[in-house]
């Protein structure tokens, strides 16, 4: 039995409505129709007000047969698109700039010491940058991250990458301001794995570290 058929008979069991069930537990009527149709999952926090209100363990909502758990992958974390323009802007600027200092020093005879150092520090603003605009361009796809009841499927640049979630030690976020886009970074025992640039990173998260609590028995 699945953790949607397990909620489906705590309400039965207990004589209870949709609308009554999600009344004692604060939640919608639309969320508890999504949990007994297996369309998502109930939060954590949901969960354990869940045992609380009905007296049920958090051992016997969670727990899950390995031929119970679905193989078949959903996406959930998709390129941030806006990050390839914003790129491939920031490194034709340094590259207009390059350009133009390099003319105009030669113009104006400038030391080749000073032309040397300032061509260097540019470089490596210019390196930044293109490194930046490759790792918004490939891996060439719109879903980044995906998962299962086992694990994650992650592409970044080494390739595509499926993760166990008991080899995940943590999954962290890395954003850009108030952006809520940004870095996944996946950190398992062997090495940590870069997933950029991310769309929504915090309902990334927060999805996968649900789905890895609902399956970590």
């Amino acid at each position: 039995m699945d953790l949607s058929e397990k909620i489906k008979k705590i309400r039965e069991d207990n004589n209870l409505t949709q609308d009554e069930m999600a009344e004692r537990i604060y939640v919608t009527r639309q969320a508890i129709s999504k949990w007994e149709r297996g369309i998502n999952y109930p939060s954590l926090d949901v969960i354990r007000l869940i045992c609380k209100q009905f007296g049920v363990s958090m051992n016997y909502l969670l727990e899950a047969g390995e031929e119970n758990k679905s193989k078949e992958y959903k996406a959930v974390g998709y390129k941030h698109k806006g990050y390839l323009a914003l790129n491939a802007f920031i490194f034709c600027f340094i590259a207009g700039i390059v350009v133009s200092f390099n003319i105009l020093a030669i113009s104006k005879n400038a030391e080749t010491y000073d032309l040397v150092i300032v061509n260097v520090l540019l470089g490596i603003a210019s390196l930044l940058a293109l490194s930046l605009l490759v790792q918004s361009i490939f891996p060439i796809g719109r879903v980044l991250v995906e998962y299962n009841d086992f694990g994650i499927r992650i592409k970044t640049l080494r390739g595509v990458k499926e993760v166990p979630f008991e080899k995940i030690i943590a999954m962290n976020i890395k954003s850009h301001g108030d952006w809520n886009s940004g870095r996944l970074v996946v950190s398992t025992y062997e090495k940590n794995y870069s997933v950029y640039p991310l769309r929504d990173l915090n309902q990334v998260k927060t999805v996968l570290d649900e789905v890895k609590a609902l399956n970590r028995f």
